[in-house]
């Protein structure tokens, strides 16, 4: 009995021992609130700029959200340097911060889209969702943060002839600089020949690299990486880049779905397109006048 009571006492020592964020920062809940209305205010504020509205600024967005949550950019300046330097922290707030725009999104009216359509394919079939590495990266550009290198095993369940898909969500939160990630994948084929596929990923939203089929020799081994670059800004800068939803899909080349498999190659690049349009229109509809505290004005006339 007498040990069956130290039980409470031990638990609440083990809660005030675990480390908190300092109170003259930002606090994580908080910092969520916040990054949600940073990102759907960046999203507003690119659909202004594709609308033709002359008088584009970002910095009006980034203000309202500031002045929304009661913050001065110094405040916040400062809790992302905190945060910066406590990746953990950061990490699970971004967790957060992409679910709620994910549902945001969904209940909008958003098309659920290429990132989801795979999501309940087992690693067996015609079409597997095969990823087996983790789903959600936060990416910095300095050494041991700034890449993200994994390895797909390949089995008696890959056939010649098969295709890939590397696909993810990304979110980018730069002070300054140039965004460009790198994603590279080597795979390896019978006589030791390698296809090197890259792409260069340089806006938010949905990612997808493919991998073309080859139809004459067997796959050994696929390696691939995502490296975040920081370019020439001086490391003090800070950037980020949050991937969510990784996803690696393998589609078996069978002869009765050719016709199929090549319109979903032809209309990939256009879905995506339409789909991150539609997220981001329905995200400056619902969230203007949250932030703005006034209705969506019309887009321009065309003359």
């Amino acid at each position: 009995m007498r040990k069956l009571s130290l039980l409470p006492v031990l638990l609440l020592l083990l809660i005030a021992c675990k480390p908190t964020v300092p109170s003259k920062y930002i606090q994580p809940g908080d910092m969520e609130d916040v990054l949600y209305d940073y990102h759907v205010a960046m999203a507003m504020a690119k659909a202004e700029r594709s609308d033709g509205t002359s008088s584009f600024d970002q910095s009006k967005y980034f203000y309202a959200v500031l002045k929304k949550h009661g913050l001065t950019k110094a405040e916040f300046d400062t809790s992302m340097v905190y945060y910066y330097t406590h990746v953990d922290y950061l990490k699970e707030i971004y967790k957060e911060v992409n679910e709620k725009l994910s549902d945001e999104a969904k209940s909008l009216g958003t098309s659920v889209g290429d990132i989801n359509r795979y999501s309940q394919f087992s690693a067996s079939g015609d079409t597997a969702s095969i990823w087996t590495g983790a789903t959600d990266l936060l990416l910095m550009p300095y050494p041991t943060m700034n890449r993200y290198d994994f390895t797909i095993n390949v089995d008696t369940s890959f056939y010649m002839g098969d295709s890939f898909m590397f696909q993810f969500m990304s979110e980018y939160l730069y002070q300054s600089g140039s965004r460009d990630a790198v994603v590279c994948i080597a795979s390896k084929y019978d006589g030791d020949s390698i296809i090197q596929t890259s792409s260069h990923i340089s806006v938010a939203g949905l990612a997808q690299v493919r991998i073309p089929a080859v139809k004459d020799k067997k796959l050994k081994e696929m390696n691939g990486f995502i490296y975040l670059s920081g370019g020439n800004d001086d490391e003090s800068t800070r950037k980020m880049m949050f991937l969510s939803q990784i996803q690696f899909i393998r589609f078996h080349n069978r002869e009765k779905s050719n016709e199929t498999t090549g319109q979903v190659k032809t209309d990939s690049v256009q879905r995506v397109s339409d789909a991150r349009r539609s997220e981001v229109d329905s995200m400056r509809r619902g969230n203007f006048e949250r932030l703005h505290g006034k209705p969506l004005p019309a887009p321009p006339r065309k003359r």
